[in-house]
This record gives structure tokens, sequence and C-alpha cells, in this order.
């Protein structure tokens, strides 16, 4: 019997995936369902789980805040998640199972047969934590942060702090208030989705803006202005798009 955990904030989510848990896969038998990262923590460390299906959006944060918390990653997961293009993508590079919603029976069977035969598979674990390396920036919502990790440091960021971006080659720059700098050994288009759809614009190829923070935009010489006197280039193509934006905040 593969021993199972449930974690998935919606109460007919959970209910689903154990009735077709029952009704396609004898081989599983559910511990118990937690709604969240602090409870689904709890019921980890309690039962000591073979398996979890694992939500990727909740409440109080993403099922990758919750991976990182543990102190081990000693089970198997199946992330649970609506179409989320940014998060596949990067259970898919790391060679780790997920299901989507509404669930279909077939792909449920197949992620299980899988987790079933690298129950005793250590590469396992290094995925996961390659995974959580490559999917940091996805933001816990409600709480509006972003996770970025230098070579030494973990930092936990308000994402209201970033003023902008700044691609350096292979590098981001991320400028905050405060005159804080953090330079990550990313790709500035690795940030671009998460960040964009939490009020930034990228006006140039090399710079990602918080609108919140534009003092000022010169059309003519296309320069935006930032709170901190930043200095921002601004592409042409982009000069109607970034008006239209400023217009509607």
């Amino acid at each position: 019997m593969i021993r199972t955990v449930i974690i998935d904030d919606e109460v007919n989510s959970r209910d689903n995936i154990r009735q077709m848990l029952k009704l396609y896969c004898n081989d599983v038998f559910v511990l118990t369902e937690a709604d969240g990262v602090k409870s689904g923590i709890e019921c980890i460390n309690q039962y000591n789980p073979d398996l979890v299906f694992l939500d990727i959006k909740m409440q109080d944060g993403t099922g990758f805040d919750m991976l990182n918390q543990l102190a081990e990653i000693n089970f198997r997961v199946i992330f649970v998640t609506a179409y989320e293009e940014y998060a596949i993508k990067a259970i898919k590079f790391n060679a780790l199972d997920y299901i989507t919603k509404p669930i279909d029976p077939d792909e449920l069977i197949s992620a299980v047969d899988r987790a079933m035969s690298a129950l005793n598979d250590d590469t396992v674990k290094s995925r996961i934590q390659k995974l959580l390396e490559t999917a940091n920036p996805i933001p816990s919502p409600g709480n509006r942060k972003i996770v970025l990790r230098t070579s030494n440091t973990v930092h936990v960021i308000d994402i209201d702090r970033i003023i902008h971006c700044e691609a350096d080659r292979n590098y981001t720059v991320f400028y905050l208030d405060g005159e804080e700098r953090i330079l990550i050994a990313k790709s500035m288009k690795e940030f671009i989705d998460v960040l964009e759809s939490h009020g930034f614009f990228r006006v140039h190829n090399s710079h990602l803006i918080n609108l919140n923070y534009v003092r000022r935009f010169l059309k003519e010489e296309l320069i935006c202005v930032l709170k901190d006197n930043s200095n921002i280039p601004v592409a042409f193509r982009k000069r109607d798009d970034l008006l239209n934006k400023l217009s509607k905040l």
C-alpha cells in the first residue's frame, strides 16, 4: 500500500482526488488531508507518507513554499494544479509528475504508476530540490512575496519593494527600495511572467519596471524616471503600451 496525503485548499478537489484514487488506484491508501501549507507540513511530519498529492497554489502559500519549509523530503510528490504554464514548465523540466484540474483518470493512473516505480529512486529528492531552485520566483498568493536565491542567501522579498529589474547577460539585478540591490544568477526572462502579473512592465529588453514607482515618463526622450531617480530607457515599440498602462494606474 502507498500511504498518501492530499494537500489542497479546495474541499471539492480533495474529495475528487480521494474518490478517484478509491476507484482507480487500489494500491493507494489516503492517510489524511490538509488544506494549506501549514497544515500540510503538520500532516507530513505526523504521518510520514510515501506519496503526497500537492496543490501548487493555496490560500496560505504555494506547494513550493511547503516543500521549502520541510527539513527533509522523504516522499514522492504528484503536483495538482489548474493550468499554470510557468509552474508546469518547471515541473516537466525536472522530470517530476503533475496532474491538471479537472483530473483525467488515465492521467491520474499514469502519475501514480510512475510514483510507485520511483519509491526507491534516490534521484527524485535531488530533482525536487532542483525544482525548488527553478520555481522559486513563483510568489505566494496573498502575501505578494518572492524568493530570490543567491549563492549563500535566500531572500524573501515583498514584491512591492522591487523598483525595477535590470538584465545583465545571464544575471538579473533587483533594485529595491532603501537602495538595496540583489544580484541573481538567472536571466530576467525567468521573472517576467511572475512580476508582470504583479504590476510590472518590460519597457526594454534589459529593463522591467514596477509601474507603481514611475515618477514621470519623458515621451520624446523615451526615458522613464522612477521614484529612486533611476532613468530607465524605453524601447520605441513599448511607448504606446507604457502610456496605456500608466493611464490605468
